[in-house]
């Protein structure tokens, strides 16, 4: 069996380009660590190939919060999600992307009907979900169109049987948008999607830091305690402010800080969230390192000019 990978298969487990403005500098080491969702253990090399690789391709961040991230459960082939907003983002950045329209199919007494919006009235049974986007390909205005069942992708459970209207709407526009920009989507798959398919547990739900959660987790946070979306506090900014310069002095410091909200979209620290920070100070502990390696490698180019 195989046990090291080649210096070209080493090379393609790293990844170094930039989106939006923003430099993204992904590794092997790095995607396995912080953006698998599940049995990260169970992650192959191939897989990994893969995501570093179509996020390159498809100008995806995946230091963005939510943007796109790999699943893996058990020994199941790994699955590429990209978050819903990320999916429209690139909708509304392509140049050829016109409009849109969306909503749901419901059956009123004998009548099937496609309306916009996804509220469910009384006397209505929710049948399927709907989407339309208009185009230009070509110099002519096209437009692109589906319907989804929901008996087809409702697993009936979490998310599906608290809010079928919004799940099923959801991914009718996911395939609406891959159908009209299939390259812009090539190789990617929205998390509703992923879990309508039985590709990823019903009760699953993205979290920052990774993770599965439970159904009890999913109805928000109890008891006081803190929600992913909320900012820090002043005394866990002041802690990871001081392990960077603690590690590399202020000025490096800086440097770290401002690489690390543009990697995460955040403003300032002042707008790093609860759900964030654990990812931020792996971020952190690595470019520490990187920091570190690069000063060792002064001293010794020194030491052998002295010499």
């Amino acid at each position: 069996m195989k046990s090291e990978m080649t210096k070209n298969e080493r090379s393609a487990l790293v990844a170094s380009y930039d989106v939006n403005g923003v430099h993204v500098d992904i590794d092997i080491d790095f995607v396995k660590s912080y953006l698998v969702r599940g049995n990260a253990e169970n992650i192959t090399d191939q897989e990994l190939v893969f995501f570093l690789n179509t996020c390159k391709s498809q100008k995806l961040n995946p230091l963005v919060q939510g943007e796109v991230y790999l699943i893996k459960f058990g020994t199941t082939p790994a699955q590429m999600v990209v978050g819903k907003d990320a999916y429209l983002r690139r909708a509304y950045d392509n140049p050829n992307y016109l409009d849109s329209e969306d909503g749901i199919i419901i059956k009123r007494g004998e009548e099937i009907i496609s309306k916009p919006g996804c509220c469910l009235y009384p006397g209505e049974t929710l049948v399927g979900g709907w989407c339309r986007i208009h185009y230009i390909r070509n110099e002519k205005e096209r437009d692109a169109y589906v319907e989804v069942s929901l008996a087809e992708y409702s697993s009936g459970k979490a998310n599906w049987s608290s809010k079928p209207s919004t799940m099923i709407n959801k991914v009718a526009i996911s395939q609406c948008l891959r159908k009209a920009f299939p390259k812009d989507y090539e190789g990617t798959y929205s998390e509703d999607e992923m879990v309508a398919s039985g590709a990823v547990p019903a009760n699953f739900r993205e979290m920052p830091q990774g993770g599965q959660v439970s159904d009890e987790a999913q109805s928000g946070p109890e008891n006081g305690d803190s929600s992913a979306s909320d900012v820090i506090s002043s005394e866990q900014r002041k802690n990871l402010l001081n392990k960077i310069i603690q590690g590399v002095g202020r000025s490096k410091a800086e440097v770290i800080i401002k690489k690390i909200c543009a990697n995460f979209g955040f403003e300032s620290t002042h707008s790093i969230t609860v759900g964030s920070l654990d990812a931020v100070e792996k971020l952190a502990a690595v470019e520490i390192q990187k920091e570190l390696a690069k000063t060792e490698e002064t001293v010794i180019d020194a030491e052998v000019v002295e010499s």
